[in-house]
C-alpha cells in the first residue's frame, strides 16, 4: 500500500470522523493488532453499527503495514481505499524512505520511526486535522537506546501540546461487563519518589479529569472514589499521614466545588466497590495501585485514555510484545476498544460542539 498525502484540511463537521493510527513499534505486535481489530470492526459493523462514519489514517511504513493487512484480511475484504466500507483506511508515512523489510525486536531504526508517527499524528490532531489519534505500542527502553530521551507517549504528546500535566486513565469492563476507570495521580516514576510527587494541585488535577472524562461518557453523576496512599489509609498516622495531610485536604476542596467525591478509601477494597456499581472512577495514587486491579479484571479488554490533552488519544493496554509478534498470536481486542472508545469520544465531542 501506498503512503498517501496529509490529510486535508475539511471542515470537521463536513466530513466523517477522522481517527489516526500510529502502528508503534513495528517489530512488535502494533501493525498486526490494528490490522485485526479494524477488520475485526468491518465485519461486525456490516457498514452501518459504527458509532458515526468514520475513517481511519494510519500513520506507519507501508511494508510492514501492507504485511499486515495481507496476515489478517479476511478473504473477500478490502484493505482501504476509496470504496464504500466506511472503515476505509488511509496511510501516511513521514519518514523520507520506508523502513527495512526485516529487522530484530526493539531495532533502533523502529524505534526511531515510531517516535516521527508518534509527532505527526499529534500535530495531525492540534492542527485540528484529526478527531482523535490512538498509538500502538512503544518501547521505551528501545526508544531511549535509539538515542531519543522517552518518558512515555503520554508524556511526549503532553510536551508536544504544552500541557504540562496529564492525567492517564485507564479503562475497561470485566467479563460481565461491568467497567472499572482509574485515573492515576502519579505514573512513570519510581515508587519511592510517589509521596514527594503527590500535592494538594496534583490531586485535585486528576480528580477534575477523572470527573471530566466521566461526564464525557455521559456518566452525569461522575461519581469519584480516591484511593488512600498507605495499607488501611495510614490507620490514623500509624504508617504514614498523606491521607490527613494532602488526600482528605483535596478531597474536601473537591466536594466544596460540587463535586460527587468520596475520601481517602483503603486500595485494597474501593475497586471491589467501584466495579459493583458504587463509584464511576477511581483516582489511585500510583500505577500499579490502579493498573494491578484493573488490568486482573479487565486484561485484554483494557483501554489507555489521556485526559488534560486538548485532543483525544487512547491507547491499548499493552506492550509490544517482542516474544509472539509476527506469529498471529497477538489479541486485538484491546486495540479494538482503544479505537471504539475513541470514536465514541470523538462523536460526543462532535455532538456537544453542534
Amino acid at each position: 500500500m501506498a503512503p498517501d498525502t496529509a490529510p486535508a484540511p475539511v471542515p470537521a463537521g463536513s466530513r466523517p470522523l477522522r481517527i489516526g493510527i500510529t502502528l508503534g513499534d513495528v517489530t512488535g505486535v502494533g501493525p498486526e493488532v490494528t490490522a485485526a481489530a479494524l477488520f475485526q470492526m468491518a465485519a461486525a459493523a456490516g457498514g452501518s453499527s459504527l458509532s458515526a462514519p468514520a475513517e481511519f489514517v494510519v500513520y506507519g511504513d507501508p511494508v510492514w503495514w501492507g504485511r499486515a493487512l495481507r496476515i489478517h484480511r479476511p478473504q473477500g475484504m478490502s484493505t482501504g481505499g476509496a470504496g464504500p466500507d466506511p472503515l476505509s483506511v488511509r496511510l501516511i508515512q513521514p519518514l523520507a524512505e520506508p523502513l527495512p523489510e526485516s529487522m530484530p525486536a526493539g531495532d533502533p531504526r523502529a524505534a526511531r520511526a515510531a517516535v516521527v508517527w508518534l509527532e505527526a499524528a499529534g500535530r495531525a490532531c492540534l492542527r485540528g486535522e484529526l478527531d482523535a489519534m490512538v498509538t500502538g505500542p512503544v518501547s521505551k527502553a528501545a526508544i531511549q537506546r535509539a538515542g531519543i530521551p522517552f518518558v512515555g507517549q503520554t508524556e511526549f504528546l503532553a510536551a508536544l501540546a504544552g500541557e504540562p500535566e496529564p492525567v492517564m486513565m485507564l479503562l475497561g469492563p470485566d467479563e460481565r461487563g461491568r467497567w472499572l476507570r482509574v485515573a492515576l495521580a502519579t505514573v512513570h516514576v519510581a515508587l519511592r519518589t510517589v509521596p514527594e510527587r503527590l500535592s494538594l494541585p496534583r490531586l485535585l488535577r486528576t480528580i477534575a479529569c477523572a470527573r471530566e472524562a466521566c461526564l464525557q461518557l455521559r456518566l452525569s453523576r461522575a461519581r469519584v472514589a480516591v484511593c488512600g496512599l498507605n495499607p488501611h489509609c495510614g490507620e490514623e498516622g500509624a504508617f504514614g499521614d498523606e491521607e490527613a495531610t494532602l488526600i482528605e485536604p483535596a478531597v474536601r476542596e473537591a466536594r466544596q466545588r460540587g463535586w460527587d467525591v468520596v475520601g481517602p478509601l483503603s486500595g485494597d477494597t474501593v475497586f471491589h466497590h467501584a466495579l459493583q456499581g458504587r463509584f464511576d472512577a477511581v483516582v489511585a495514587m500510583y500505577h500499579d495501585q490502579g493498573l494491578a486491579p484493573l488490568k486482573a479484571v479487565a486484561f485484554d479488554r483494557g483501554v489507555n485514555w489521556s485526559l488534560g490533552l486538548p485532543f483525544i488519544r487512547t491507547s491499548p493496554d499493552h506492550g509490544t510484545a517482542y516474544d509472539i509478534a509476527g506469529r498471529g498470536l497477538a489479541n486485538p481486542s484491546s486495540m479494538r476498544a482503544a479505537i471504539e472508545l475513541a470514536l465514541q469520544l470523538a462523536a460526543a465531542r462532535r455532538a456537544d460542539r453542534g
